[in-house]
C-alpha cells in the first residue's frame, strides 16, 4: 500500500509508552517519542504529557553520542502550532482473503522558542477481512494506545490557540493556516475569498479506499458554495489540502463551527 505522504514521510518512531505513574495523581498521561532536527542533526527526545503541558527531555540511555539536556516544561500556551495526520499501511496475506493493516500517526509540534518536535508512531498490526477493508468499513481513528495521548495534546493546545485566534480576528486579523488565511469575513485560498456562510463542510478527513485515487490520504476537506457558478452551474466546490500542509486544523474546525451558527 502506497504511503500517501510521499516525500513528507517522517523518520521511524517507536510506540507511545503509557505512563506508569499512579493515576490518582492525575498529573502525567504518558510519554511520546519524537525527534528534533537541529544544527547538530537529528536528536531523539521524549515528550511527557502532563495536565499542565509537555515536558521535553533527551532520550539518551547513556551510551549515545548526543548530550543530555535538562528537562524543560512547556505550558500549553507555549505550543504555537500542531500538525497532525494519520495513515493506514497494509498488505495482503499469502493465504485467505485478509489484509494486515497498521495505523500510523504523524504529529509535529512547534514551540514558542522555535523548537520543532516530530513524532511518527504506529499501532500494532491487525488482520482485517478483505471484504471489510475493501468496503471502507474501518474507523478513521480506531481504538489505540497512542491516539488518546495525541488527542489530549491537540485538545489542550486548541483551547489556548482558539482564544488567541479569536482575539486576533476581532482586532482585524488575519491569521494564517498554511495556504489558508482566515479573517472575520471568511477564508482566503489563493485568489478565492470564501465567506464563512458559504462553507457547508470543513473537516479533517482520512480516506483509505475510494473510487477516486486522488482522494486517498489525510486532508483538510472543505465544501463551499460557488457563487460564480450561477443558476445553471454546479452549486458547490470542494477544496482538498494535505493535512500536514495545514497547521492547527483543530482550531480551524472550531472557528468554522462557531461561525456557522
Amino acid at each position: 500500500m502506497a504511503r500517501w505522504w510521499g516525500k513528507k514521510r517522517m523518520p521511524e518512531g517507536v510506540k507511545a509508552v503509557p505512563s506508569g505513574q499512579d493515576s490518582s495523581t492525575d498529573s502525567v498521561h504518558g510519554t511520546l517519542p519524537g525527534q528534533v532536527d537541529g544544527s547538530g542533526g537529528l536528536r531523539t527526545v521524549l515528550l511527557c504529557v502532563h495536565d499542565s503541558g509537555l515536558m521535553l527531555t533527551t532520550d539518551d540511555d547513556g551510551g549515545g553520542a548526543q548530550a543530555n539536556v535538562a528537562p524543560r516544561m512547556y505550558p500549553w500556551a507555549e505550543i504555537t502550532h500542531v500538525w497532525f495526520a494519520n495513515d493506514l499501511e497494509g498488505h495482503s496475506t499469502t493465504e485467505g482473503d485478509a489484509i494486515v493493516t497498521q495505523w500510523v500517526y504523524i504529529q509535529r509540534l512547534e514551540f514558542a522558542d522555535g523548537t520543532v518536535v516530530t513524532s511518527r508512531l504506529a499501532d500494532p498490526p491487525v488482520t482485517t477481512p478483505g471484504a471489510v477493508f475493501r468496503t471502507g468499513q474501518i474507523a478513521d481513528r480506531p481504538p489505540s494506545s497512542i491516539w488518546p495521548l495525541l488527542a489530549h495534546i491537540q485538545a489542550r493546545v486548541t483551547e489556548v490557540q482558539l482564544a488567541n485566534v479569536n482575539t486576533a480576528l476581532a482586532a482585524g486579523g488575519p491569521v494564517q493556516f498554511g495556504p489558508l488565511t482566515a479573517d472575520e469575513d471568511g477564508l482566503h485560498h489563493q485568489d478565492t475569498h470564501i465567506p464563512w456562510e458559504d462553507i457547508t463542510a470543513l473537516r479533517y478527513s482520512f480516506v483509505h479506499a475510494g473510487v477516486d485515487e486522488d482522494e486517498l490520504g489525510a486532508y483538510l476537506r472543505m465544501e463551499f458554495r460557488d457563487r460564480e457558478a450561477g443558476t445553471y452551474g454546479f452549486p458547490f466546490r470542494w477544496l482538498r489540502i494535505p493535512a500536514l500542509d495545514v497547521p492547527d486544523i483543530g482550531v480551524l474546525e472550531r472557528l468554522y463551527a462557531e461561525r456557522r451558527l
